[in-house]
């Protein structure tokens, strides 16, 4: 029962809004088309954590866990669509009828109307987060398009170029042949900085080489890299609504 109560302790420490219970807990959770009308800054560009709570019979302190933390996260700009637990329900009880929840939510930031795919002229196959997953470090690579979040890329004016709310970048910031790309928190350093050459070409600042399907490769799960530039090796030419930006 103590661990169970400090774990409980930690999650009330993250709460993103004031504690409900069950009994001043709003009475209608944020759906995605109330994300967009009740936002009142721009939307959000990066992934975010929040934390829900509720108070009640077991099951209803759930449900009002979940939604305090869609409700906040609505607010923010995040659709339901995008978001999932990712800890809980977990908390305590207080008597014979009455819990206290704790949920959180991982959310993603809306796609912008404006992102799209980057396609390889090579392979015909996409630029693509693995797995869609937004940890720093996961491998971007080729796979067959499909029109998913992983695959909706925007070049901004700082020169990132972005996707999940994170950014295109080169592993550890290394300058080699063959060195890897991955997924990472935008910093703004020049490893993460491309800029776009005639062709379809996109070459990093950081390194002066450009965005390459190593070893010509096609399949499915093919890691990009960086390359020497060669304008005319289609494995380093890149096309699709992605390149727009």
């Amino acid at each position: 029962m103590k661990s169970v109560r400090k774990l409980a302790a930690v999650f009330a420490a993250l709460l993103t809004s004031t504690l409900m219970l069950a009994g001043t807990a709003t009475a209608a959770p944020a759906a995605p088309d109330r994300a967009a009308t009740t936002a009142t800054a721009a939307a959000p560009t990066a992934p975010k954590y929040f934390t829900g709570s509720g108070g009640g019979p077991y099951n209803i302190a759930v449900q009002n866990a979940r939604l305090t933390a869609y409700g906040a996260a609505a607010q923010e700009g995040y659709p339901a669509a995008n978001c999932r637990v990712v800890r809980g329900p977990i908390g305590y009880q207080v008597n014979e009828t009455y819990w206290q929840i704790f949920i959180e939510i991982y959310c993603l930031p809306p796609v912008p109307s404006d992102a799209g795919p980057i396609v390889g002229v090579h392979s015909g196959k996409c630029v693509d987060v693995k797995g869609a997953n937004t940890a720093d470090g996961t491998p971007i690579q080729l796979y067959t398009c499909n029109g998913g979040v992983a695959q909706a890329w925007k070049i901004h004016s700082d020169g990132t170029i972005r996707a999940l709310g994170k950014c295109m970048d080169v592993q550890y910031a290394k300058t080699e042949n063959g060195s890897h790309i991955g997924l990472n928190s935008c910093h703004g350093a020049g490893n993460q900085r491309w800029e776009k050459l005639p062709g379809g070409l996109l070459r990093n600042v950081h390194s002066g080489k450009c965005l390459d399907a190593l070893g010509w490769q096609t399949g499915n799960g093919a890691r990009l890299g960086i390359w020497t530039c060669a304008s005319h090796h289609t494995n380093q030419q890149w096309k699709g609504a992605g390149m727009n930006g």
